[in-house]
């Protein structure tokens, strides 16, 4: 005789979810604690390493190698007496000015080339060809022809930042299922609101993803550009900065430049969490 199974009180069935539920939160926390933990001594262990390397390896000059607690009193110095912040708010005005331009250029056109085959024939050979152009390349001819001031910054900003969005807002557009624009036609979209109100939003990952790329892009950029000319920016601060042989100050520069770079990364991760959470779901 097979043995009847016997039903689970409700109760009980809610007790053993919850119990579930519970372990599962105490295991997750105890792997993110785990994991900032490592992260934590990684880092200990990276600042003694660097510490003690200009005192005890010969022939290291502390002024040209200088160890972390002289970068970390020149850090406090200029953030204190807000030596630095003319240059944070100089590289940051250029970076979201040239985001904005170059982002929305890359959306509009990745939409118009990934919903007409006509505009895509006509665009491909040009745009391309420009994209296998490093953007570093063409800092000369933007000063060439913009000058020194910020507007070449800017629009180098925008052409490094233009094209992976455009990419990725195509690549978006192409995989937006057809059934989405069939059911939009049906109650009358025309061409227009079958690109901008249905394939855009479908394609919104997509695109979210290339402005993520873009971000970092647009810090490259900018220090290329900065580099080249400027009288204030991070990107210039560094170049000032290994004229008079202030490495200290130098670093500084680097730290703030991923400080932002990170925070930008950040906010986009935050952003594609809150409006699209299957798609960071098991990243």
């Amino acid at each position: 005789m097979s043995e009847q199974s016997i039903p689970m009180p409700n109760a009980q069935r809610a007790d053993l979810e919850r119990q579930v539920i519970q372990a599962r939160k105490d295991r997750l926390r105890g792997e993110r604690r785990s994991r900032l933990m490592l992260g934590l001594a990684g880092l200990l262990v990276f600042l003694l390493l660097w510490e003690a390397a200009p005192r005890l390896i010969p022939g290291v000059n502390p002024l040209m190698f200088p160890p972390p607690t002289a970068v970390a009193h020149t850090f406090w110095t200029m953030t204190v007496d807000g030596e630095i912040w003319p240059h944070v708010w100089a590289s940051l005005g250029r970076v979201l000015a040239g985001f904005a331009i170059g982002a929305s250029a890359g959306i509009l056109l990745g939409v118009l080339t990934g919903a007409g085959i006509k505009m895509r024939h006509f665009s491909d050979p040009v745009l391309h060809g420009l994209r296998s152009i490093p953007v570093i390349a063409i800092v000369p001819l933007a000063i060439v022809w913009l000058g020194l001031g910020d507007i070449a910054k800017i629009v180098l900003i925008a052409w490094g930042v233009f094209f992976p969005v455009w990419v990725n807002t195509f690549i978006g557009i192409q995989n937006v299922p057809e059934s989405y624009q069939r059911s939009a036609s049906t109650m009358g979209a025309n061409r227009l609101q079958l690109m901008f109100l249905v394939s855009l939003p479908a394609a919104l990952p997509f695109v979210f993803a290339g402005l993520r790329q873009a971000t970092s892009l647009s810090f490259v950029v900018l220090v290329a550009a900065e580099l080249a000319g400027a009288e204030q920016g991070l990107g210039f601060l560094i170049s000032y900065s290994h004229l008079v042989f202030r490495i200290d100050m130098m670093i500084v520069g680097l730290l703030y430049l991923g400080a932002l770079g990170f925070l930008a990364d950040q906010f986009f991760v935050t952003l594609l969490r809150k409006l699209f959470p299957w798609y960071l779901g098991n990243r």
